[in-house]
């Protein structure tokens, strides 16, 4: 009874093991009649194979997907790096507009400065003009001079005159 239970457990377990491979052999009888019945069916009948992804196949696939995956990230990559010099390019350009602001508030103050040396140099006298001053002044206060002492000299006749007909001493001073 032994023998029999592990006969039959045998074949189950062949039978099982047969199965999870895709093989159906239900005993050796059977597949000859299968084989048989196999080569007696017309051709039209026969059973399609599966046909199997292979590797030229698999390969393209995963090539063009990684060529797609690689591609995105290039191109998130080159957008980012587009946007950080764009950036970088516009705040130059705003550094760049406040110096010509700044190089414009420069030359106006320039011009106004200018303007007013301009104006003085109009109003203003010359080192020859200064000179030629000087030597007017002189020659005013020589006149001054002279006609003062003349003045002092005709007030002392003057006094000594009086001083004569009034009787009194002639006093030198």
């Amino acid at each position: 009874m032994h023998s029999r239970i592990a006969s039959r457990m045998g074949k189950q377990l062949v039978a099982g093991s047969k199965r999870s491979l895709g093989l159906r052999f239900e005993s050796t009888v059977k597949v000859g009649e299968k084989v048989s019945a196999l080569a007696s069916r017309p051709a039209a009948e026969a059973p399609k194979k599966k046909r199997a992804i292979g590797g030229f196949r698999g390969g393209v696939v995963g090539f063009l997907l990684g060529v797609t995956t690689a591609g995105a990230f290039g191109f998130v990559y080159l957008i980012e790096e587009y946007q950080k010099a764009t950036s970088l390019v516009l705040s130059s350009v705003d550094e760049l507009e406040k110096s010509s602001l700044k190089v414009k508030e420069y030359v106006k103050k320039i011009e106004s400065v200018e303007a007013q040396l301009q104006k003085i140099q109009e109003n203003g006298a010359t080192t020859q003009q200064l000179a030629q001053l000087k030597a007017d002044w002189r020659k005013q206060n020589d006149v001054l001079t002279r006609d003062h002492l003349e003045l002092k000299a005709l007030v002392l006749e003057i006094e000594q005159e009086v001083d004569v007909a009034l009787g009194r001493p002639i006093s030198k001073k």
